[in-house]
């Protein structure tokens, strides 16, 4: 420690030492201010090179080796998947009703159809419904209608064809007269005034359901039938449909259009009487656009008739329907304008009016135009209604008559008038869930005629009620109340004409089904509950106050 105090005591000398020893002409003396600065700086010119040089991509040499990766595979099957929700109700094949009501009414009514199947289906119908009662002060007038019907459908990849064959035969009596207001030696037997037709129909139809954008759209459709009634008077017809349609872009900002053409040929062959068969054809060609733009439809055409009788003659007619949803699903405005020649056929006439005569005149009716406006909403998810404006104009169109060239004038003829005619329609229906639905219709019409004083045997207004009451699939109701308004007949007494109102009249039926088991039910129908005595026809009054008891069997 005392040489380490001792070396660094000279060392601090030795410093000193020097420090002292600068004098003389070493010394600096600054007389001005002192301004610091840097010098400029040597730049480098010159730029960096890139040498060139080869780089030597190492070669590799790999190769792959198979190997086999044992992977143990198990097959688990995998379980059916279960409906979820309602599942489908199980179908029966048969269903058989029968029953008896006063009057010696028996009815009969049978159903087999092919349960569920994805490619064909097929049904019979059969049906007996009869009377032998009898209405006061009145001839004889026991009906009889009688059905057999056979349905059968096959569905195709894109398309479906139904076909169907069908008798009926239905007996009517010509009872509106008195018998008492005639001698005995001039009442005529039950046979005398027996009227009975003969119906043979068959039915194709070939249409396709699924329209593509590039096919053409079809439906084909042929029907025939054969009527003869008890006095030996025939009617064949045969009737061709075909409608055929594209998806077209005629105007490019819609995507919804089609353009199609609808062919129609229908031939009557009649035999009325023995000497005068004669046949009469009606070909309809309609071109047609159909567009949906936003809330509209449209479906604007042209018909082109063809009608040939004794002679040729070709009629025009517009096609227009147009439907604007204003609000949709809820409010639609609607507008049709049409009209077309319509054959008066012997099938056509008697199913309106069976106790027509069998020699009665046929021809063609020119409906002139018809004109429609309307309206329909759906005020809630359970209320509907509906209004409908049409104005109509007929040339030549028929009236029922009474036939004054028969002893008992129980027989009706035809005679022919031009007419306007304009036509409310109003409909309103409430439907809650399945369990109830009403519904509720009428018709109001009034008739400018031109030769006739009134429209004969047309009411001026028509009301139909319908109740439909499920309750809990073990007792169905249904009630129905039918209101015909008052028309005029035409009369002649002594070769006088003069004119009788037939007064409204209402109907009301009430009928009641209670399911005993779930395949076995009992019903019971209750007619004219108001035993009202009301006419259709002048002279032909209805039965009263009538009932009908029975049982049903599902199997």
């Amino acid at each position: 420690m005392k040489i380490y105090n001792q070396l660094l005591t000279l060392i601090l000398a030795s410093m000193l030492g020097s420090a002292y020893a600068q004098t003389g002409d070493n010394k600096v003396v600054v007389q001005v201010g002192f301004t610091p600065s840097i010098g400029d700086a040597q730049k480098i010119n010159s730029s960096p090179q890139l040498r060139d040089t080869v780089y030597k991509v190492p070669e590799f040499k790999y190769s792959i080796e198979e190997m086999k990766m044992e992977t143990p595979f198990e097959i688990v099957p995998i379980k059916p998947a279960k409906l979820s929700g309602v599942p489908l109700n199980k179908l029966y094949s048969n269903y058989v009703a029968m029953g008896m009501g006063n009057y010696l009414t028996p009815f009969f009514e049978f159903y087999h159809s092919k349960l569920r199947s994805r490619t064909l289906k097929y049904g019979i119908h059969v049906k007996h419904l009869s009377s032998a009662g009898s209405i006061k002060d009145y001839a004889f007038p026991a009906l009889s209608d009688n059905e057999v019907e056979l349905t059968a459908s096959k569905i195709l990849d894109q398309s479906i064809i139904t076909s169907q064959i069908a008798y009926q035969r239905n007996v009517f009596h010509y009872y509106g007269f008195k018998p008492s207001l005639f001698p005995d030696s001039l009442l005529p037997k039950d046979v005398d005034i027996a009227q009975r037709f003969n119906l043979v129909e068959a039915d194709f139809n070939w249409y396709r359901y699924k329209n593509l954008q590039n096919k053409m759209n079809y439906n084909l459709q042929a029907n025939y039938y054969y009527l003869q009634d008890f006095y030996r008077a025939s009617e064949h017809q045969f009737a061709l449909d075909a409608d055929f349609s594209w998806n077209v872009k005629l105007i490019q900002e819609l995507n919804q259009q089609k353009a199609g053409i609808k062919v129609k040929e229908i031939f009557y062959h009649n035999i009325l009487d023995t000497l005068s068969p004669y046949s009469t054809n009606l070909v309809t060609i309609s071109p047609y656009y159909h567009l949906k733009a936003g809330g509209l439809t449209a479906k604007i055409g042209l018909d082109v008739q063809a009608k040939t009788d004794s002679i040729t003659e070709l009629y025009f007619y517009p096609a227009v329907n147009l439907i604007l949803e204003a609000i949709p699903d809820v409010l639609f405005f609607n507008f049709a304008a049409s009209g077309g020649q319509q054959r008066n056929s012997f099938r056509t006439l008697t199913d309106e009016n069976p106790f027509v005569i069998s020699q009665i005149p046929l021809s063609f009716t020119n409906q002139k135009f018809q004109v429609n406006f309307g309206l329909g909403s759906s005020i809630s998810k359970s209320i509907n209604f509906n209004f409908q404006l049409f104005y109509d104009h007929f040339e030549n169109a028929t009236l029922f008559v009474n036939d004054t060239n028969n002893l008992y004038n129980n027989q009706f003829s035809i005679v022919f008038d031009d007419y306007d005619r304009v036509n409310l329609k109003a409909g309103i229906t409430y439907q809650k869930h399945e369990n109830l639905r009403i519904l509720l219709l009428g018709n109001y019409y009034s008739y400018n005629m031109t030769k006739e004083l009134f429209a004969w045997h047309k009411p001026n207004y028509d009301v139909n009620l319908s109740v439909n009451y499920n309750i809990q699939d073990k007792i169905l109701l249904k009630a129905a109340i039918i209101n015909y308004g008052s028309s005029k007949a035409p009369i002649w007494t002594d070769g006088i004409s003069s004119t009788v109102d037939i007064k409204s009249w209402i109907d009301a039926n009430l009928g009641v089904e209670y399911r005993y088991r779930k395949k076995i039910g009992i019903f019971l129908n209750l007619n004219n509950l108001t035993a009202s005595k009301y006419n259709r026809w002048y002279n032909y009054p209805s039965y009263r106050f009538n009932f009908m008891a029975g049982f049903s069997y599902i199997f």
